[in-house]
């Protein structure tokens, strides 16, 4: 008889936890708040600022893509 009740004890602590786990809601961040100024100041770009990129042709190879 005692078997048993331990047995069953177990039986029950397990589906306890595992349903706590399983069925559990996800952690409310209710609170999480950023406080303080930003260290990095806000890009500023305007059309002076911005140039065109400068490409080349790059010649291949053909022993190389052999």
């Amino acid at each position: 008889m005692l078997r048993f009740l331990l047995l069953a004890l177990i039986i029950y602590l397990a589906y306890r936890v595992i349903s706590a786990l399983v069925f559990s809601a996800p952690p409310k961040r209710e609170h999480d708040q950023v406080k303080g100024k930003a260290r990095n100041r806000p890009l500023d770009l305007s059309n002076m600022d911005v140039e065109d990129a400068k490409f080349r042709e790059i010649k291949e190879n053909t022993k190389d893509s052999q």
